[in-house]
């Protein structure tokens, strides 16, 4: 049986739990009236009671726990690393947040949304004067963010979200004024 991508396997409309190493590999599942075995070729991977109920969710705390930690080890750096390519003094404040004790997580996601809404450079000069000013809060990096974003008179920025249909998020600017103008009757 083939293991999804979430670290389950089907089986009798349950849905049971392994290890995340072994998400879209192959198992083979053996299964009583009392339990469902999973190994990997003479390997045992996983070992639940049977559940004759039905769409019930078999899961194990070890694999739950393993698959948070994985899920924790792929998401992390990729943003900690785009804030380290792109904003300079980036590692001085993750230094500070780690001696307040701050969730690392949390601070990279806020921080990734300034990125996108104000810019690299923009927010690079933030993070230097948080530094100087010796803080450490989220909130007082976004507002001056946004100090500097009125100093400088940039547009507001607005998060947009569209949803995944959408193919074309530009709107291509024409004259307005064709509106105005009444329809021409056709015989």
């Amino acid at each position: 049986m083939q293991v999804d991508k979430t670290a389950f396997i089907r089986f009798d409309t349950n849905s049971y739990s392994v290890m995340p190493e072994y998400v879209g590999t192959s198992l083979t599942l053996a299964a009583d009236d009392l339990q469902v075995r999973l190994s990997d070729g003479s390997t045992s991977v996983a070992r639940h009671d049977r559940c004759w109920g039905r769409r019930q969710v078999i899961e194990a705390p070890e694999h739950r726990e393993a698959l948070l930690a994985h899920k924790r080890e792929a998401q992390e750096p990729k943003g900690r690393d785009l804030l380290r390519a792109t904003v300079p003094g980036i590692d001085a404040l993750y230094e500070r947040w780690v001696d307040v004790g701050r969730n690392l997580g949390s601070m990279t996601a806020r921080t990734l949304k300034l990125l996108d809404l104000y810019g690299a450079q923009l927010l690079g000069a933030a993070v230097q004067e948080v530094l100087e000013r010796g803080l450490h809060d989220p909130g007082a990096l976004a507002s001056l963010c946004e100090q500097r974003r009125c100093a400088l008179r940039a547009p507001v920025p607005i998060d947009v979200r569209l949803a995944d249909h959408v193919r074309d998020r530009d709107v291509i600017p024409h004259d307005l004024e064709t509106y105005d103008e009444k329809p021409r009757r056709r015989n």
